[in-house]
């Protein structure tokens, strides 16, 4: 009914209504005879961005939004629960009721607009007992943004418009607006950025430090709000593992797991190459003494999540690999599966389940020299020249997986004429090294033992 109802508004008028789903959901609970109905208000109002009025609609009066030419436009859908034939006082109400609630959202936004952003009073709220005030949170985030800046050597002004945004990321917790609708952080400072003359960059970057928000939330457009974001993330997450604040099983009171997908998102979408680990282990000077493991180990399992569709063991075989860096785990992960997936691959995974267990004794270390001269077998002098007939150094990790995988066949040769134990222990070393060498190679992109087939 009420689905019909907004159906037939939109054709009349020729609008389009927003539907929430949360929003729907409510007001289907809390209404029997629904009737949804068109009402307006000044348009005046639409000064205040289209947020606020959004959002002073949905959580205060449950009216759904109205847009004209994917434009907000002055005019709302309430859903009335009255039995009645006349619906005219029923709108006429509503209106009353919103211009009320938009007329203390235009003076807020009108006072902030005034103010501009200002950092002070931060220093005033306490952001987690043990981690000091928002203010402490905001340098931390600031001095992170900078390490990312200067790790990854971003242009002068790129920084410059990454730490701008970083000192003012916080600002608009102080607001008016702010302090009325929570959820509108960061997108209010990018209003309030923007009234003030600050660089487009810098109003980005001050919403996009959110993003994303949920599962299927937008992640940043612009370099700098990517890392902006990993930064106000990484802060959280340091700071709260520095003071025992880990989550335990469902429990996860500050969403420490969604920050920590939401840093793996963010440099996967810009293809941003930094080891987490020594991250993690160099920036954790800024912190109480933690054991840093513990959240490499958090944000690493996240993988897990986020590869949902994928086979774990294939995850767990390339993180046994040593790689930190997410951007080379992923192309590690996908180029893997693909092999994985095949049908034939259970037979190569015995050959290559040989190969690791034999390499298990072997230091896998320093150049691991294959003297051709030692070979007694023809199966020895194939293996080598199918092994060196590829360039693993230029290739992608599934070229480096195809050229390993195509040796299958000199390896079960090599494994059916040749004692890898031979008595003579030149020959015995020379035929370690040359499987040493093989699996040395696999583990750059994988630990295959680690698959579970």
């Amino acid at each position: 009914k009420i689905l019909d109802d907004i159906k037939a508004i939109e054709a009349k008028h020729g609008v389009e209504v927003e539907l929430d789903e949360d929003l729907l959901a409510e007001v289907i609970a809390i209404t029997e005879y629904p009737t949804s109905l068109l009402g307006t208000f000044d348009k005046a109002f639409l000064k205040v961005p289209s947020e606020v009025i959004i959002t002073s609609m949905k959580e205060n009066q449950r009216y759904f939004p109205v847009f004209e030419g994917g434009k907000l436009s002055n005019h709302f859908v309430v859903v009335s629960n009255a039995f009645i034939d006349d619906f005219k006082k029923v709108v006429a109400g509503n209106e009353r009721v919103l211009k009320a609630r938009l007329s203390d959202a235009l003076f807020f936004y009108e006072n902030d607009l005034a103010k501009g952003l200002s950092n002070e009073g931060l220093a005033n709220i306490v952001f987690v007992e043990g981690l000091g005030s928002l203010a402490d949170k905001v340098a931390r985030e600031t001095k992170i943004a900078e390490y990312l800046a200067d790790k990854l050597n971003i242009d002068a002004k790129e920084k410059n418009i990454l730490l701008e945004a970083a000192r003012l990321g916080k600002a608009d917790l102080m607001t008016e607006v702010v302090y009325e609708f929570g959820e509108l952080q960061g997108v209010m400072g990018c209003y309030y950025a923007e009234a003030m003359g600050l660089d487009g960059g810098v109003a980005t970057a001050i919403k996009e430090q959110y993003m994303p928000k949920g599962e299927d939330g937008e992640l940043p457009k612009t370099l700098a709000g990517s890392l902006l974001s990993i930064a106000v993330k990484l802060d959280s997450l340091l700071g709260l593992f520095s003071i025992g604040m880990v989550p335990s099983g469902s429990k996860d009171p500050y969403a420490l797991r969604r920050a920590a997908i939401g840093i793996i998102k963010n440099l996967l979408h810009f293809s941003i190459n930094i080891d987490i680990g020594k991250t993690i282990s160099e920036l954790s000077k800024n912190y109480k003494n933690f054991e840093t493991v513990k959240l490499e180990e958090f944000m690493l399992d996240r993988l897990y999540q986020m590869f949902g569709d994928i086979n774990p063991s294939v995850i767990t075989a390339v993180l046994a690999s040593g790689d930190r860096d997410v951007v080379s785990i992923a192309e590690k992960v996908e180029a893997l599966n693909l092999f994985v997936k095949k049908a034939e691959f259970k037979e190569q995974f015995t050959t290559f389940k040989r190969v690791a267990n034999i390499s298990k004794d072997i230091g896998l270390t320093g150049e691991m020299p294959v003297n051709t001269e030692l070979f007694e077998s023809d199966a020895e002098a194939l293996l080598w020249g199918a092994y060196t007939h590829h360039d693993y150094e230029n290739a992608s990790y599934h070229e480096i997986l195809a050229a390993l995988f195509s040796l299958k066949e000199s390896l079960d040769r090599f494994f059916d004429n040749c004692m890898v134990n031979a008595d003579d222990e030149g020959v015995r070393i020379n035929r370690k090294n040359l499987i040493g060498r093989i699996y040395r190679q696999f583990l750059l992109v994988a630990d295959i033992k680690e698959i579970g087939v």
